[in-house]
């Protein structure tokens, strides 16, 4: 690195380098790992070490339960043109938006004008300049040493209010960007350690919870000094000289990783993997006029594998921006990509360098995934919601490639889907309160080549599944837990099932003026069946939420008869049982702000997804069937319905498998199959005449089909070739 240069030369120098030679910043050795591998790889882990102590810290200064409880949030350490080096625990998407804010900064000449200097304190949370949505707070500081600048230290954390159009941080609703929030658009915000006075002002005027937003701004301020302090030590103990030129290595090791995962994994060619997204707004509690309306989003996932195994994602056919929050930009698309890459490819010395081992094909402009080039309004409220669920495919993707080279045990079938629960509303102090409480930060995780996913244990967006604990949360927001259950058969149906969600049951407690509850989208599906589950597996269950109020629940304490502490039977549920109410909603298409502010022993039932499964369900050990039942995860009819499996309980009140008639079960099933199979060239022809015929299609569906179609003429023109339509055919 040349000390002539400026920051920007700096950067165009290493995108010419990495164009030239395929290796970040050029490097096509790694001198430094090679001459002493030992404190290489020491000091990265000294690196991993700082960043995570910071996350402790940031959490922990923060007063708000996201990051306090949840620990939402992200600490990173950069190169001078901002490559992310390491980075804490927490959200894995994060790393390439912070990365890619850091090297706007340079883009935008602001090292001439405010210019870098110690204790500068720079933040985004716009998505027009990088940022994924508003309550995300991207915050950055450059780092000397003697007067050099040699790194920069960013931070994320999730505000559980930005100030958007309904109270809360899943900010579905908004209509425009005009209702995103509070911007912070690529500002300088401090200087010498602290911030802005006109910061705070801009905070306590436009969000409602502005000491919990302020918290953790400080928490994340708190962590960013930090890491300064330790690296400082760092850099004394081994040298600027080899932290400079290790750090760069780090990112090209890392580069490596990945590309070497998918070179000696997977085989190289096109693979497609079809996901739609429901969001079922008509008739529903909305804000503008133009949001009463029901629609379905096309969620396309084409990777391209070339002989050197570089990787490039395209989502052709993607459907049009939404008059919703679930509009993303490429940059932040890209970003999150990094979270299911993170799981499957590059997790090993995880940083800047997966990014820089995959390409994302610039989406079609006016697509829910780059809304900006034809509607600069658009909102990106909660970009989040699409993401995660197009995300789900890159498991099914590189799962299949990863079985043909023999790798099973790497397999993954698809995610769950997260719904979020949000509160608003007077506290159980008399002051009002917005915020989440993370239960969907902890879902089942997806069932793999070699066996059962593991039940509320694993999250998409972080690889540190956490949905906190029940009794801080209820010092938090005016609620009690009446129970946290795993949620029998949530897993899908398959040889291999995926791990279970869990239900949550809350009471009201202790609220004067009363609270509101939204089941808000953060990536859910409640109309059509989500196009997940590997080799013959059967997908999970749709999401719905269940509320009772004016309940009787008070009349049932005092009697100390039975409450309700699970969801039940799906098909009369024990809400349904033992609860009488003014009003009781059990089966509630979501997403949805419930109309009725609730009040002192209400109910609501907040169910959070498993993920998804793999292989045929008559294909499971019985064994494991038999253990499901004794264990409460499945029900008897799950078992002999859909796994062909008889059981009955013994004398012991244990299950017993029958296998004969498990035998006999088994083959019915298959034989039902084929009874009722059609041939695919047979099936192909009346499907074909229905599309052409457009028969019992939903306007979502067509409105789907047209935009996807407009936007991606290539697209529209192999789906007319496959079902043999028309040139000029339209939807």
């Amino acid at each position: 690195m040349s000390n002539e240069l400026s920051l920007k030369d700096q950067l165009r120098l290493n995108d010419q380098k990495f164009a030239e030679t395929g290796c970040v910043f050029g490097l096509e050795t790694l001198p430094e790992k090679e001459r002493d591998p030992g404190t290489y790889e020491s000091v990265w882990h000294t690196l991993l070490g700082i960043c995570n102590a910071a996350w402790s810290v940031g959490c922990k200064v923060s007063s708000s339960p996201v990051a306090v409880e949840g620990g939402d949030a992200l600490w990173a350490l950069h190169t001078p043109t901002g490559e992310c080096i390491c980075t804490s625990r927490g959200i894995t998407a994060h790393v390439g938006l912070l990365a890619s804010m850091v090297r706007h900064f340079i883009e935008l000449d602001y090292e001439t004008l405010p210019g870098f200097k110690p204790g500068d304190i720079f933040e985004n949370n716009d998505p027009h300049f990088g940022g994924i949505h508003c309550p995300d707070f991207d915050t950055a500081m450059p780092l000397f040493y003697e007067d050099k600048l040699v790194a920069w230290v960013s931070a994320v954390t999730h505000a559980n209010d930005a100030g958007s159009v309904l109270p809360g941080s899943i900010s579905f609703m908004n209509p425009d960007c005009f209702s995103d929030g509070v911007p912070v658009t690529m500002e300088k915000i401090g200087e010498n350690d602290k911030l802005y006075p006109w910061y705070e002002m801009r905070m306590k005027s436009r969000t409602r919870t502005p000491e919990w937003v302020m918290g953790d701004t400080r928490g994340r301020l708190a962590g960013c000094l930090t890491v300064r302090d330790r690296l400082q030590e760092t850099i004394a103990k081994y040298g600027l000289d080899f932290f400079l030129k290790a750090s760069r290595e780090y990112i090209e090791d890392s580069r490596r990783y990945a590309v070497s995962r998918i070179k000696t994994q997977t085989v190289p060619g096109r693979i497609r993997k079809s996901q739609f997204k429901d969001l079922a707004m008509k008739g529903g509690n909305v804000v503008m006029p133009k949001q009463d309306v029901d629609i379905l989003m096309n969620l396309p996932m084409e990777m391209t594998i070339d002989e050197n195994a570089a990787v490039s994602f395209s989502l052709a056919g993607a459907s049009g921006t939404v008059p919703f929050g679930e509009n993303i930009t490429p940059t932040a698309l890209a970003s999150g990509l990094l979270m299911g890459y993170s799981h499957v490819v590059g997790f090993d010395m995880f940083n800047s360098g997966a990014t820089y081992a995959m390409k994302l094909q610039e989406p079609p402009g006016g697509t829910w995934c780059n809304p900006f080039p034809v509607d600069y309004f658009a909102a990106c409220g909660l970009g989040w919601a699409p993401t995660v669920m197009w995300l789900t495919s890159l498991y099914e993707v590189t799962g299949r490639l990863y079985h043909m080279r023999g790798f099973v045990e790497e397999m993954s079938a698809g995610a769950a889907t997260t719904m979020a629960a949000e509160w608003s509303g007077e506290n159980q102090y008399g002051n009002y309160t917005v915020g989440l409480t993370l239960e969907q930060a902890s879902n089942g995780s997806p069932a793999r080549g070699i066996g059962d996913g593991e039940p509320a244990a694993w999250c998409i967006f972080t690889a540190n599944a956490d949905f906190g604990n029940a009794e801080i949360t209820e010092l938090y927001y005016p609620i009690m837990y009446l129970g946290r259950n795993m949620q029998p058969d949530s897993g899908g149906y398959g040889k291999f099932r995926g791990g279970m969600g869990h239900t949550t049951i809350w009471m009201v407690k202790n609220t004067d003026g009363g609270i509101n509850y939204t089941a808000a989208c953060s990536g859910i599906r409640s109309k059509i069946t989500g196009n997940h589950g590997m080799y013959g597996a059967y997908p999970t269950m749709p999401d719905r939420i269940s509320y009772a109020h004016n309940t009787n629940i008070k009349a049932l304490i005092d009697d100390q008869k039975p409450l309700i502490h699970e969801r039940g039977d799906p098909e009369y549920g024990d809400l349904e049982q033992n609860i009488k109410a003014e009003i009781l909603e059990a089966n509630v298409v979501v997403p949805v702000v419930v109309e009725h502010t609730l009040q002192d022993y209400d109910i609501v039932i907040n169910p959070i997804s498993g993920s998804q499964a793999m292989g045929d369900p008559v294909e499971r050990d019985p064994e494991m069937v038999r253990q499901d039942l004794d264990t409460g995860l499945t029900r008897n009819w799950v078992a002999e319905g859909i796994n062909g499996v008889i059981a009955h309980k013994d004398n012991n009140n244990e299950w017993t498998v029958d296998d004969a008639a498990t035998s006999d079960r088994r083959q019915a099933i298959l034989d039902a199959r084929k009874a009722r199979g059609v041939p695919f060239k047979e099936w192909w022809l009346q499907e074909s005449k229905k599309v052409l015929a457009k028969e019992d299609m939903h306007e979502a569906v067509t409105d789907m089909w047209r935009s996807s179609m407009s936007l991606s003429p290539h697209y529209a023109a192999e789906l007319r070739s496959f079902w043999n339509l028309p040139d000029d055919f339209e939807f």
